[in-house]
């Protein structure tokens, strides 16, 4: 009676998921899934590097747990974009890579000192950062074909990034970075738990023979192609040097930690702010004359930078991530999207994270030589990576209309 009892229970539990799946619109449980995925990354952001610390390991061995797994990426994010094209839907290799990038952290569980900790951390960060241009080119493909805002996914993303920053570090306040690994192994459980609730993004009546065989990466590679994205990835790697060094900069200039805190606060908030604008006025531009604005308003934020200025004035270059990060972002992906077709669509998305992958590791390495040698002016730099970034993507416009 009692295993009855416990099967019927089962039964109606999993047919009251199941219903509640189906009447959620595929909007809203793509949402979900980057609302949970930007948890885990918000935790391991703001704690991650005061929790290696807490386990003894030194700032330059800090170094190479960071940067290992983007350099990996290097070699195995578009083989995991062109397994992703192969499958009949996206959808699958997104729940199965979710669901091992979730379980992989329970295993700093089980391991001390450098060495183990380098071999989990990298399998965690590798598994769950090659997913990310999957989802995103198939939430942009499906968004095309339902209608739905695919910007408005990276503002919940934001939000989400902004909620656990602020959450966890009232647990760990609480608790101590003891509470950091719990926290990860949760958040990245949870993460997985909504990919199962994911929709279907490739029509039902998708030829996938005849797409595989469409379309070839190589086949677009060209630098009327190539040169807004790398221009545009120089420009990214400057926000890696942003969350990297700006705090320590300006806790260095004597501004306050609470008004260091508002100031990335503010710039989180500008970004919102264009992923929920952006369709609004994107149609009336192309993405190549989007992603030349980006890089020209860099120019201007990076350059004031250099120059110490006022706290007033910070706010306001802080509202300028919309235009530096958010716009910049999400014109690269339509760009991609508007002449890639769905073949390789994983792929093509997948090497696009690979060039912001391997721009922002030289860019971080020579920029925290720079920032110990000239403060602040070391912005300077990235103003001019900014300028090259704007000269590739005109070249690009004169290349091909």
């Amino acid at each position: 009676m009692r295993t009855y009892s416990r099967r019927a229970l089962s039964g109606l539990s999993k047919m009251f998921l199941s219903r509640l799946t189906r009447q959620l619109t595929p909007e809203v449980r793509v949402t979900n899934y980057y609302f949970f995925q930007a948890m885990s990354v918000g935790v391991v952001n703001a704690f991650a590097g005061i929790w290696f610390a807490s386990e003894g390991i030194t700032p330059g061995q800090i170094g190479g747990i960071t940067s290992i797994p983007l350099f990996l990426l290097l070699f195995i994010g578009v083989s995991v974009g062109r397994i992703a094209d192969r499958a009949e839907d996206w959808r699958s290799v997104i729940v199965v890579g979710a669901v091992i990038s979730g379980v992989l952290p329970v295993g700093l569980f089980l391991v001390q000192g450098y060495v183990g900790i380098l071999i989990v951390w990298t399998l965690c960060v590798v598994s769950q950062m090659a997913l990310l241009p999957v989802v995103d080119a198939a939430s942009i493909r499906l968004g095309q074909r339902t209608g739905f805002d695919f910007s408005r996914l990276y503002a919940w993303k934001t939000i989400g990034y902004m909620v656990t920053i602020f959450v966890a570090g009232l647990v760990i306040s609480a608790f101590g970075i003891s509470a950091f690994v719990p926290m990860f192994v949760g958040l990245s459980l949870l993460r997985a738990a909504m990919a199962f609730g994911l929709p279907r993004f490739r029509d039902a009546r998708h030829d996938l023979a005849n797409s595989v065989a469409s379309g070839r990466l190589h086949d677009i590679l060209r630098p009327w192609f190539l040169f807004p994205l790398f221009g545009w990835a120089l420009v990214h790697s400057t926000h890696f040097v942003l969350n990297g060094f700006l705090g320590l900069l300006w806790h260095e200039q004597g501004i306050a930690e609470s008004t260091i805190g508002l100031l990335i606060v503010m710039g989180s908030v500008a970004e919102i702010a264009m992923f929920v604008g952006f369709k609004r006025f994107a149609h009336r531009l192309s993405p190549r004359t989007l992603i030349l604005a980006s890089c020209l308003v860099a120019i201007v934020r990076w350059t004031a930078f250099a120059f110490s200025p006022s706290v007033p004035v910070l706010f306001g270059l802080q509202l300028l991530q919309a235009l530096t990060y958010a716009l910049g972002f999400l014109a690269c992906t339509h760009f991609i999207a508007d002449v890639t077709d769905e073949s390789i669509a994983a792929q093509a998305q997948s090497f696009f994270g690979i060039l912001q992958s391997g721009v922002a590791i030289l860019a971080l390495v020579s920029f925290g030589w720079l920032a110990g040698q000239f403060g602040a002016y070391a912005f300077l730099a990235s103003a001019s990576l900014a300028a090259l970034g704007a000269l590739l993507v005109v070249i690009s416009m004169t290349l091909k209309k």
